[in-house]
């Protein structure tokens, strides 16, 4: 089952990898000489950088969900140390935190 997790996690890792990727490409296009067309380029930066940040804390969380696979600590809280529900796991696989811990 945890092999089965890891493969996912690096999977994803690698789909958010590739995103990243796609958005420093769409960035080293440059901007569009129009002053109207520049504004409208500046607010899709924006959006693209909050995607960049999102990408890039889900990339970290599951390279720590996988490290804890390999240690045998995947699903024990970090906090308490007790068992993480696997209801939580299946909304949030890198919850590092159970319920409790994490309010």
């Amino acid at each position: 089952m945890t092999q089965q997790l890891k493969q996912q996690f690096t999977q994803r890792i690698i789909e958010l990898q590739q995103r990243v990727s796609a958005i420093h490409q769409d960035f080293a296009q440059g901007r569009d000489a129009d002053w109207s067309e520049q504004a409208g380029e500046r607010e899709n930066e924006e959006v693209l950088n909050a995607l960049e940040s999102e990408a890039k804390i889900e990339i970290q969380q599951l390279s720590n969900a996988i490290t804890k696979i390999d240690q045998g600590l995947y699903g024990i809280c970090e906090e308490c140390g007790e068992t993480i529900a696997s209801q939580r796991l299946a909304v949030q696989p890198a919850a590092s935190k159970c319920v409790q811990c994490a309010q």
